[in-house]
């Protein structure tokens, strides 16, 4: 269900419930599917579930710490729902009184650096140093994008001038001592 709703081609009109152990509200999600359907199917609202014990990543992006956990994506933002759990309180937010709330921004799914990051952390765990390290560039990569390239950038060329150096002046030594075994 979770790929359904993900790959729709922009997260407008859905709203999900998150929370895979929260049978309490999954009878009213299903009335509400069908209130919706029948009374505001030009609206193309979409629900969705999602369960956080099998769908990590997704509960990760959107920040779920509670369950169960409404949001509703709409107008380019992403609606959390504090208010009632009934099919009438659901059905109204769902319907147009989600735009009384200010939504927040909608995070960008992860991208590949994100994603080799989060393998590196992983293959360092056991380390301190290296962890520490890693989460500091994680962190930084998550907020500003850019400032990683830029210590990537620096780390490169700082690699390059310290290996041109020490490989030059090493060079250098061979290139003469050639050059007095010939004399």
């Amino acid at each position: 269900m979770c790929s359904d709703w993900l790959s729709a081609p922009k997260l407008e009109n859905i709203i999900i419930h998150v929370g895979g152990h929260c049978k309490k509200l999954a009878p009213v999600w299903d009335e509400l599917a069908e209130k919706v359907e029948s009374e505001a199917p030009e609206d193309g609202i979409l629900l969705a579930k999602v369960d956080c014990t099998k769908e990590k990543a997704v509960c990760s992006r959107f920040k779920i710490r509670g369950y169960p956990t409404l949001v509703y994506f709409a107008e380019r933002s992403m609606i959390r729902y504090s208010g009632g759990r009934d099919v009438d309180s659901l059905a109204a937010f769902a319907t147009g009184g989600y735009k009384e709330f200010t939504g927040e921004a909608v995070p960008a799914p992860p991208s590949w650096l994100d994603e080799k990051v989060k393998e590196m952390r992983m293959m360092f765990d056991g380390n301190k140093q290296i962890k520490t390290i890693a989460e500091d560039f994680e962190h930084i990569v998550q907020m500003r994008k850019n400032a990683a390239v830029v210590l990537v950038a620096i780390g490169l060329v700082v690699g390059l001038l310290i290996g041109c150096i020490f490989g030059g002046a090493g060079g250098s030594k061979r290139a003469t001592m050639s050059k007095s075994k010939k004399e």
